[in-house]
């Protein structure tokens, strides 16, 4: 009886913490699509705001802190922009859309060796990331840099491709 009573106390303490989980996640949800509708309408102050709100609520959520640094980074605050990208790749490390991100603001603020080093890693981490090789290729093009940068360019747009392209095994309509 003991070992019963046991077993289901675990199971409504387990039911209880996913219930509680997908609640949670419903909130992070909800609020990175408010976060997105609200950029998407260029009220890029009343996101920020959100963002913070809900980074306080959700420290650990890296899509948080891409939102957060993106805005700034649209918002001209470069330096401020690539700590919330260091924050967010602390969360996860492998995202390679976060680093090319990273890189473009790192571009445009004139580090040409950190931009080059992040579009260098994502690549190695996704060699298939077309958006990687085109700011690579963007990069090289303002190092002077035409030959590689025009073949940057090409791998890029043959990966996009590739990307749209419907799969030659399904059969036709």
């Amino acid at each position: 009886m003991k070992k019963y009573l046991v077993i289901t106390g675990l199971v409504v303490l387990l039911t209880l913490n996913c219930a509680f989980s997908q609640e949670t996640n419903l909130e992070k949800v909800r609020a990175m699509v408010e976060i997105g509708n609200l950029v998407s309408g260029n009220s890029f102050d009343e996101a920020l705001e959100k963002c913070d709100q809900a980074l306080v609520k959700y420290p650990d959520e890296a899509d948080l802190y891409r939102w957060r640094a993106t805005i700034k980074s649209s918002k001209g605050n470069k330096e401020e922009a690539i700590k919330d990208f260091d924050k967010s790749l602390e969360l996860k490390p492998d995202d390679d859309s976060v680093i090319v991100l990273r890189g473009v603001c790192k571009m445009e603020s004139g580090d040409v060796e950190g931009a080059m080093a992040d579009f260098n890693k994502a690549i190695s981490i996704n060699p298939k990331n077309s958006s990687a090789y085109s700011m690579r290729a963007c990069l090289k093009l303002q190092t002077g840099d035409m030959e590689s940068a025009d073949e940057d360019f090409e791998t890029s747009n043959r990966l996009y491709d590739e990307s749209v392209k419907p799969n030659p095994h399904e059969e036709k309509k």
